[in-house]
């Protein structure tokens, strides 16, 4: 959430602890997480997650309320 901007935004979501429960979640049960490591090695910022990123909707929407999208 950090690298893709909306580390700030999650935290004013309505029950945003569940929320962040929900992501993290969805981040513990994907199968890319060996290339997750290595995307987020290699960008310390970035317009958008990869396409195989389960929370890419969450992250779209929270861009979208913090006037990214």
């Amino acid at each position: 959430m950090r690298t893709l901007g909306v580390d700030r935004q999650l935290k004013v979501v309505p029950d945003h602890a569940s929320v962040t429960d929900r992501a993290v979640n969805r981040c513990r049960s994907c199968g890319h997480q060996d290339e997750c490591s290595t995307w987020l090695d290699r960008h310390e910022q970035a317009d958008a997650p990869p396409d195989y990123c389960r929370n890419r909707d969450l992250i779209a929407r929270l861009q979208h309320a913090a006037g990214q999208r």
